[in-house]
């Protein structure tokens, strides 16, 4: 019998494989194989042996620090209507 597929399909966490993070550095695995351990130096998330892979969020995060997207240079959020009624109209002063 043929297995039902599932309606939500999440977007994985974890690479499991060299290739996919090459792939998605934009570059070949044997290019990442070669450049692991100085990349690694150079404050790349390292394998996690527990998952079996590595975070993307963490690359994501890493690139865009490498990229100058620090979190504090990135636009403010837009405020949201609910703080206020929420907080009764006692709203904390923001943290800039």
């Amino acid at each position: 019998m043929a297995r039902i597929k599932p309606a939500f399909l999440p977007r994985p966490r974890i690479l499991t494989s060299p290739y996919q993070v090459a792939a998605l550095l934009g570059r070949g695995e044997e290019w990442f194989r070669q450049r692991r351990r100085r990349l690694e130096a150079a404050g790349f998330p390292i394998f996690d042996s527990l998952l079996g892979g590595w975070d993307l969020a963490a690359i994501e995060v890493w690139l865009d620090c490498r990229s100058g997207l620090e979190p504090q240079s990135l636009p403010d959020k837009e405020p949201n209507p609910w703080d206020e009624a929420l907080h009764d109209g006692h709203r904390e002063p923001a943290l800039r």
